[in-house]
């Protein structure tokens, strides 16, 4: 009957396209079913044609919002923030907790906000949405298409990559969800997960078969983020220390340089005997045409020199050369820069670095809004990034802050222009 259809139209609308349908829109779907039945079909065959049309719908496909376009900020409604809610903790669409919240219009309140958070975190899908997050900002499936130069690694196997991948993936996980610490601490914490393959390869003794965890407390080669293989392999065969370099310029102390110039020929230059790859780098930095750029970022790498094109810790290269590990890292916005001794004490510095926790911020922040950041974001990050070290700067504090900031409570959209 018309009143049993516009019901479930209605019902199962709400639900797919995430909002309440239009008088005009249930019209609309109710038109389906009736063709259906005047062709001679049954109510199966409706329902199916009506949800075959809702998941055509750009209300399904798109995350569609009121837009004013007159260039002022104002609240999103209830269940347009219930959409941004779910999708920035979980990547999924609301369930019918949220949605009825919604209906009840309860999300204006920060502390029904604060509450439908610390509820969805605690689901599956908050632990795959981070794990998207860990994956896409390291690009950990390159992994899955490594083709090592198997003459200069002879005990390269395939199975590797993916070992090297899942160890990332793990540590995080644990850091992230089990021990609850600070973001900052991925790029020191003395643990880690691997196989019995990839254990060997780090030239520690294997634990046990099947993925293992390993405490690195006593292990000075390894630990943290910068230390994992699967981090260390972005540098190519040659341990390229550009490529290296940076990655910690831009993706831990968000900065970055420009292009080189077209033309040049920026073929990594092979090591020899006499020289390795920091030689060749302190090179470059003394360089006239090149050190203006390359001073900023390849001394950045120069504690990773002992660690080899697939990760693997060396203290003598294949030439015979000694390798070091000491540097210095020049902070943004210091007068002079830092010096290590070592990669570990390397590692400790980044993961005090204000820098480096505001940089996580904004990688995390950019990837669960979905969106580029760019100056106009600058305050809310500012204030978000407050809130969440409060908090002691955990993914949970973290993804709190996002969702009470404005950046999700409201909109904005550039002013129409006149005609």
């Amino acid at each position: 009957t018309d009143d049993n259809m516009r019901r479930l139209i209605s019902d199962l609308g709400k639900w797919v396209l995430r909002a309440p349908l239009t008088e005009q829109e249930v019209a609309l779907y109710r038109g389906i079913s009736t063709t259906v039945v005047s062709a001679g079909g049954d109510f199966a065959e409706a329902v199916e044609m009506i949800l075959e049309a809702m998941l055509q719908s750009p209300r399904f496909l798109y995350r569609i919002e009121n837009q004013l376009g007159d260039g002022t900020r104002w609240p999103v409604n209830d269940y347009e923030l219930a959409s941004r809610i779910s999708f920035i903790v979980c990547g999924s669409a609301p369930d019918d907790v949220l949605l009825k919240a919604a209906e009840l219009g309860q999300l204006s309140d920060p502390e029904e906000l604060r509450q439908q958070v610390k509820r969805l975190l605690a689901s599956s899908k908050a632990r795959n949405q981070s794990e998207q997050f860990i994956i896409q900002w390291l690009n950990l499936d390159r992994l899955r298409n490594m083709r090592p130069d198997r003459k200069r690694f002879s005990d390269w196997q395939d199975s590797l990559a993916d070992d090297m991948r899942q160890e990332t993936i793990d540590f995080f996980m644990e850091l992230v969800w089990e021990q609850k610490r600070p973001l900052s601490d991925l790029l020191n914490a003395q643990f880690t997960h691997l196989t019995p393959q990839l254990a060997k390869h780090y030239g520690l003794t294997a634990s046990g078969a099947g993925n293992q965890r390993y405490d690195l407390s006593d292990v000075p080669s390894r630990g943290g983020l910068l230390t994992q293989a699967s981090v260390l392999t972005m540098g190519g065969d040659d341990a390229s220390m550009v490529t290296r370099g940076l990655f910690v310029l831009s993706d831990l102390l968000f900065s970055e340089v420009g292009d080189p110039p077209p033309g040049l020929d920026i073929s990594p230059v092979p090591t020899r005997p006499g020289k390795t790859h920091r030689v060749i780098a302190s090179e470059r930095i003394k360089s006239e045409a090149c050190g203006g750029c390359h001073s900023r970022f390849e001394p950045l790498a120069f504690g990773l020199e002992r660690y080899n094109g697939i990760g693997a810790f060396q203290t003598v290269d294949q030439h015979g050369n000694q390798l070091r590990q000491d540097g210095e890292i020049l902070f943004p916005g210091d007068s002079k820069p830092t010096t290590y001794q070592t990669s570990a004490e390397m590692m400790d510095l980044l993961a005090g670095s204000d820098r480096v926790k505001e940089c996580l911020t904004r990688k995390v922040s950019q990837f669960l809004l979905g969106r580029p950041l760019d100056f106009t974001d600058a305050a809310s990050l500012r204030r978000i990034h407050e809130a969440s070290q409060k908090s002691d700067g955990t993914y949970q504090s973290l993804v709190t802050a996002i969702v009470l900031s404005d950046l999700v409570r409201t909109t904005q959209t550039e002013p129409e222009p006149d005609h």
